[in-house]
């Protein structure tokens, strides 16, 4: 019942019987509405201004981690003035913050090292009522066989997951998918390929040689479709660089427990896996956009933000201006796609904390960080730390697209730049290399430009962390360069998996497909889909070409795999004109001489002994199929080397 509901009549002054008259009606109408309005609040549900809580990120924790508190961002309604408790004793709540439209709170929660595996809730409560909030306690994963970091001794390919093979139909067209969606006729529409696909050839990868797998972004994206007057709709993000949840898995690939399951089966074959994971920002469709949990979340809003204009050059610049720095910083890279505000704690925190989240939850290796270069520097060398902290094995490769070595340099870890920050990244592609190598093997320099740009290797405290790229997913596929040919893509491979670094493939190049730009480089791997009418994943179904690119591949990898100076040796230079180039990779072990001919006829080719310290009659014995045997004769070495191939030897 409600009781003592009264309005309280003030004095009205009265300067003439008509004003005196409609002041009486209005103050009549007034009293009125307001009795009517305090009955209908009487009356009403009682909890319809209740807290309720939508979601909790993160959803669980671990106990013994070293980031303890967790900070944990709850999205709900009516959360102002709210006050929160755990209902466990191992588990302790402070530092208490929400946001004034009362939609977002921000809460420290501390795990105890006693705490066991299982549901810690807590409780929310207002004035107006209270709300149960979910939060796990997770056992942690077998550090062991999990969160093993990559090095030299392996090879990277890169699946871009709707791509590769579509291995369970039911998750083609999730609910409220458009069907104009998946239509694969589209190729910027999602196709089908998902986890269970690459749980089908995992075998697949282990024969070609690879020993880890990327995988493109799985964030949950938005399952619409974009219809506009641009060349690029209609469209999806089928490749997962438009977040709309930072904890959910994307439903056209599968769930968390396939995620799980594909990592375990790669681990049980000796694979690792690196999550695609992307800080800067997310995508348009994701609910913050239209309600931030900050009114600083982002850079600008939705209505008002700088677009990107890539002038990346003015961050490696101790000179840059203030506007340009700030535009490449906090400048979108489209309409659609809000950049994070990392110079907010909070922003910083959650990232930092989800990042780690999908370490401990699947037991990856490795993470590939997409465009790293547009965060501040101090975050990258934060979630550096961070993920060094509790995974010491953890290795992350930053997307730093710029074919200027110094750019490159600039954003490693292991020495500090202009601006005192070292950011502890510990890879990051080397896209200056793997352009001049393009150019190149399809003829547009000559073949001393590969020993040009390894100069610039004086830039980096240590080479050898660069990640040596043989094309990805936003580039055009060599086949599809002006001037490319099946032995051009082959000295190209060849000569990224022996130069120093840790080598990347990107799925198909091994078998030569084409591709021209943005979405043509991004075809369906032949034969990992319905009705595919070829087959590459089998052998005795790939064309003449393919099954070439194929084993040629295989035999590098394999040859790498055997050599401990090519994964890990010093590289010398030890000989380069317009159509060769000759270079030593020394370790404790051994010495390897590898030799490129990109002319069409036999190559002699003369190498001073000193170079590589061996004495007459010392025998190089070959490694490579078309590489002959010779013997160090009067202080030299000299080699005859068939056109267009590339020739291993080992010094005896």
């Amino acid at each position: 019942m409600c009781e003592g509901l009264r309005i309280k009549n003030r004095p009205i002054r009265v300067r003439s019987r008509r004003a005196a008259l409609a002041r009486r009606a209005l103050g009549f109408f007034g009293a009125s509405l307001l009795i009517l309005l305090a009955a209908v609040a009487c009356f009403a549900d009682p909890q319809a201004n209740s807290p309720s809580i939508i979601k909790v990120e993160p959803p669980s924790w671990w106990a013994n981690h070293t980031i303890n508190p967790v900070r944990l961002l709850i999205g709900g309604k009516n959360l102002s003035g709210a006050r929160v408790w755990a209902t466990r004793p191992q588990t302790v709540v402070s530092d208490v913050r929400v946001n004034p439209r009362g939609t977002y709170l921000f809460v420290n929660l501390r795990v105890s090292p006693s705490a066991q595996p299982g549901e810690y809730p807590l409780m929310v409560e207002t004035a107006r009522g209270r709300a149960t909030v979910a939060f796990h306690i997770n056992a942690a994963l077998d550090s062991g066989r999990n969160f093993q970091g990559i090095s030299n001794d392996d090879v990277i390919y890169l699946i871009m997951t709707d791509r590769f093979s579509d291995g369970d139909a039911a998750n083609n067209s999730p609910a409220g998918a458009p069907a104009a969606a998946s239509d694969r006729r589209n190729p910027r529409a999602y196709h089908g390929g998902d986890f269970r696909g690459v749980i089908n050839h995992l075998a697949y990868l282990k024969e070609l040689g690879v020993t880890a797998i990327w995988l493109t972004p799985w964030y949950d994206n938005w399952n619409g479709i974009n219809n506009c007057d641009k060349p690029w709709c209609p469209s999806t993000y089928y490749h997962g660089y438009h977040a709309i949840d930072y904890y959910g898995v994307e439903d056209h690939f599968g769930d968390l427990q396939t995620l799980r399951e594909l990592i375990e089966r790669a681990h049980d074959l000796g694979l690792k896996v690196i999550q695609d994971q992307v800080a800067n920002h997310i995508g348009s469709h994701h609910p913050w956009a239209g309600d931030p949990p900050l009114d600083n979340w982002f850079h600008g809003t939705m209505q008002s933000h700088l677009l990107e204009k890539f002038q990346n050059s003015v961050l490696l610049s101790p000179h840059g201006n203030r506007d340009e720095v700030r535009n490449t910083l906090d400048g979108w890279f489209s309409d659609d796609m809000p950049d994070m505000n990392q110079d907010e704690p909070e922003v910083a925190r959650y990232e930092i904390q989800n990042s780690l989240w999908w370490v401990g939850m699947t037991g990856i290796d490795g993470i590939r960080q997409d465009t790293i270069q547009y965060v501040p520097r101090f975050f990258i060398h934060d979630l550096s730390n961070a993920l060094h902290d509790q995974y010491p094995r953890m290795w992350m490769v930053g997307e730093v697209f710029e074919r200027d070595a110094a750019q490159t340099a600039f954003f490693i870890g292991g020495h500090k730049g202009w601006d005192g920050i070292d950011t502890r990244l510990d890879s990051d592609f080397d896209f200056s290399l793997w352009n001049v190598s393009l150019a190149v093997f399809t003829n547009h320099a000559p073949m001393r430009a590969l020993r040009d740009q390894l100069k610039y290797d004086a830039l980096y405290p240590d080479p050898s962390r660069l990640t040596a790229m043989v094309n990805n997913h936003d580039t055009r596929r060599f086949m599809s360069l002006e001037g490319a040919t099946l032995e051009g893509a082959m000295l190209h491979t060849a000569f990224m998996l022996t130069v120093r670094g840790t080598p990347q493939l990107y799925s198909g190049e091994e078998i030569a497909m084409e591709g021209k730009d943005d979405p043509d480089n991004r075809r369906d791997f032949p034969g990992g889909f319905p009705g595919d009418r070829k087959n590459a994943f089998s052998p005795t179904a790939r064309t003449q070409n393919q099954q070439r690119m194929w084993q040629w591949t295989h035999d590098w990898i394999k040859l790498r795999r055997e050599h401990s100076a090519i994964r890990h040796g010093r590289l010398v230079d030890l000989f380069y004109d317009d159509d060769a180039y000759a270079y030593a990779r020394r370790d404790a072990n051994e010495t390897v001489i590898i030799v490129i001919n990109r002319s069409a006829n036999d190559k002699k080719i003369r190498i001073s002994a000193a170079a590589v310290n061996v004495r007459d009659g010392e025998e190089l014995i070959p490694l490579s199929g078309s590489a002959k045997s010779a013997t160090v004769t009067s202080g030299d070495i000299t080699l005859i080397v068939p056109g267009q191939t590339v020739v291993a030897y080992k010094i005896s």
